[in-house]
């Protein structure tokens, strides 16, 4: 895996969780139900946090009718979309949930704004 950090599968697992979750039309609570997990715990996964089990990973792939390869999806990666992640995970590695909310808020804040101007 050179070049790929494996942060960054955290990172796309949880975003493939979410993407499948959604599609299924559930929401985070109807997905930790469902699974026999936490909420806080589904909420952890689809925000990319490490540190989860595979027992987990497991359970969440069977209630979303799916393989365990589909919520990693090993194809090949833009590497643009991996200089973002990791500069995402450097940035955010020590940060709490709230200020990375808080951070990603003015971030977004900024581009509106910056294409408000621009228009």
């Amino acid at each position: 895996m050179e070049g790929f950090p494996c942060e960054a599968y955290y990172y796309r697992i949880g975003s493939n969780i979410r993407r499948l979750r959604r599609e299924r039309h559930m929401t985070q609570e109807r997905l930790a139900e469902a699974a026999g997990l936490s909420l806080k715990m589904i909420q952890k996964l689809e925000a990319g946090q490490k540190g989860f089990r595979m027992e987990t990973i497991i359970k969440i792939a069977l209630t979303l009718d799916v393989s365990l390869d589909v919520l990693a999806d090993m194809r090949k990666v833009d590497k643009r979309l991996t200089l973002q992640q990791e500069a995402f995970y450097a940035i955010t590695d020590d940060k709490t949930d709230d200020e990375i909310k808080y951070a990603v808020g003015i971030v977004d804040s900024v581009f509106k704004l910056h294409k408000q101007y621009l228009e």
